[in-house]
């Protein structure tokens, strides 16, 4: 495994951590709103948390598959699913 693969791995890795930080911390924002009511800062940091955990989510998962080799290729799918089940076309 090269430097580079494993560089970007590790990014992938701690884009995860970053994700589930930032969900965690979206979780307990929402209990706070919960409980001492809505405000707008409240409100706002609650959206920027899970904004927060689904992009860095997201480029996590698609760093480590780039690291791992196993992102889907841009082509179109040809398989019978994509097709609609037709067997022998």
């Amino acid at each position: 495994m090269s430097l580079t693969t494993r560089l970007v791995a590790l990014a992938g890795t701690g884009l995860l951590t970053v994700s589930a930080l930032a969900a965690c911390a979206g979780v307990a924002l929402v209990g706070w709103l919960l409980v001492a009511g809505p405000t707008a800062p409240r409100v706002m940091a609650t959206m920027v948390a899970f904004g927060l955990a689904l992009s860095a989510g997201l480029a996590g998962v698609v760093a480590r598959k780039h690291a791992a080799g196993t992102l889907l290729p841009s082509d179109v799918d040809l398989s019978v699913g994509f097709r609609g089940g037709q067997g022998g076309l």
